[in-house]
């Protein structure tokens, strides 16, 4: 698999830890294996990513399940946070808000678009969608809030 490489104007320590967490995810995280990400687009402030919809989250009416979709959508637009970042930092999912816009059967692949609309002190805003790949119709729309700097517990935690 070839990524594009990471826009120049990311910082390089972000780009080189973007890249290790693609590397992490796709080697040795067992659902995102499954789930078969495949990079489109890592610039500043975005992140795009075609992802497979296995058969094995499947609701009772043999749909995609909506966690699923949730899960994919948390972890592309997290990242599209650390894109906006000028240096690494922590970062965590305040909250998400999921707008589900139609059911997508399983097999196929959906695309995430997130893009980093504003870095605010410690929080940056994250918008975006899914998109069946097959159709271009959307599935789903999506905004978060993730806090930048966050620690565990223990660790001078800031939430």
């Amino acid at each position: 698999m070839t990524t594009p490489p990471p826009s120049a104007d990311i910082n390089p320590a972000i780009g080189a830890m973007l890249k290790s967490a693609r590397d992490w995810l796709l080697t040795e995280h067992a659902l995102f294996q499954t789930l078969d990400l495949k990079p489109l687009l890592i610039g500043r402030n975005k992140a795009t990513f075609s992802v497979f919809l296995p058969d094995d989250f499947c609701d009772a009416r043999g749909k995609v399940h909506g966690a699923l979709l949730t899960l994919i959508m948390d972890s592309i637009f997290g990242l599209a946070a650390f894109t906006a970042l000028d240096e690494l930092k922590p970062v965590a999912t305040i909250n998400l808000r999921s707008d589900y816009l139609g059911d997508i059967d399983p097999g196929g692949r959906v695309i995430c678009a997130a893009e980093c609309t504003e870095l605010r002190g410690d929080i940056a805003h994250v918008a975006g969608q899914l998109t069946d790949a097959a159709t271009n119709r959307p599935i789903a729309t999506g905004a978060g809030a993730f806090i930048i700097g966050a620690r565990s517990p223990g660790r001078e935690s800031r939430l």
